[in-house]
């Protein structure tokens, strides 16, 4: 009667349980060389995916105007409160928004 027994584990009790193993005469050990599946290539991968660029709108005139003066806003703001906090004394000819 055969049976098969399966050691997954590379652990020292399961290592001291093949040793032991190995020495009764009744018992045949032998080990299975295990395959290591290959990944595919990383490079090759990135490669055959191909990303869509976003599309853009161009924006008019009055709407990179308006952008251009909301930033111009924000910035100001944003050196007002630097240089409060800094207790800077900075020349501003507007006042804070």
């Amino acid at each position: 009667m055969a049976y098969t027994i399966t050691i997954t584990s590379d652990s020292p009790q399961a290592l001291a349980f093949v040793k032991e193993a190995k020495k009764l005469d009744f018992a045949k050990v032998t080990k299975i060389k295990e395959t290591k599946i290959k990944e595919k290539d990383p490079i090759k991968t990135k490669k055959e995916v191909k990303k869509s660029m976003p599309t853009f709108e161009e924006e008019t005139e009055e709407q990179y105007e308006a952008i251009m003066e909301l930033s111009k806003i924000a910035n100001r703001n944003i050196a007002h409160k630097l240089a409060k906090a800094k207790n800077l004394d900075l020349p501003f000819k507007n006042k804070v928004v």
